[in-house]
């Protein structure tokens, strides 16, 4: 199905004319950070915060493990992460200063950095996840990659994000809300047009089954794939080989 937002902003067309996306993303969301969790629970109904909870559990967290959440933003993962484990090695890394609460999360660690670019040594991390960080990248391949590069063998990769629903009905919808109710709305609170970028990063991302094709050829083993809300959200479980 085809949506349509009511306005094509102009920093799409700043993509196609050179501008990196990573200059873009960091745009949007100092604009946004002061009012970003609010508005990340009101418009998802408060699920938002249930669909972390089970991106965490998916995690099988052991005692001592260190644990990397990639685009961590203002930490509510990093955080949902040490509730379930308080003895994990938290780092926080994103491409966004702004964002980052270190009262929020006491002992974890902050790298400024992009996912696209981990600078941590290879092996060296027991976990590696992500929520709404994919459809925000330049390259999700090179996300892909380097998440298998830092991982230790046996470590669990895992990534949350949301997608264009195809389910009958719900479609139709999720259309009308996420691209004609939500981005002026987000807009008007954060005085600014940040959440119209937030739903064409949607509108233009990759389907759920060719984000399970790039998580395969990054060389990791599927784990799981899980359906959310009717389609709409999809937690992509994968472990690098022993």
């Amino acid at each position: 199905m085809v949506y349509h937002t009511p306005s094509l902003p102009s920093w799409w067309i700043d993509l196609e004319n050179g501008v990196r996306k990573e200059d873009l993303v960091v745009t949007v969301f100092e604009s946004i950070q002061d009012r970003y969790d609010l508005l990340d629970s009101f418009i998802s109904f408060g699920l938002d915060q249930r669909w972390r909870r089970l991106l965490v559990s998916a995690l099988e967290l052991k005692s001592g493990q260190a644990v990397l959440d990639c685009g961590a933003g203002t930490g509510k993962l990093t955080h949902a992460i040490l509730e379930a484990c308080p003895s994990c090695s938290t780092i926080s890394l994103d491409i966004t200063k702004g964002m980052f609460r270190p009262s929020y999360l006491p002992g974890t660690k902050f790298i400024l950095a992009s996912a696209e670019e981990i600078p941590l040594g290879n092996n060296s991390v027991d976990r590696v996840v992500s929520a709404y960080l994919t459809r925000n990248l330049s390259s999700v391949d090179r996300y892909f990659a380097e998440a298998f590069r830092v991982l230790k063998p046996g470590g669990i990769f895992a990534n949350l994000d949301i997608y264009n629903p195809v389910t009958p009905g719900f479609s139709l919808l999720f259309g009308i809300y996420f691209y004609h109710i939500v981005p002026p709305f987000g807009n008007l609170i954060t005085h600014s047009r940040s959440y119209s970028y937030l739903a064409e990063s949607v509108k233009k991302f990759h389907s759920p089954d060719a984000i399970t094709e790039k998580t395969r050829k990054a060389g990791f083993e599927i784990i799981k794939v899980r359906e959310l809300l009717f389609g709409s959200i999809y937690i992509h479980l994968a472990r690098k080989p022993e």
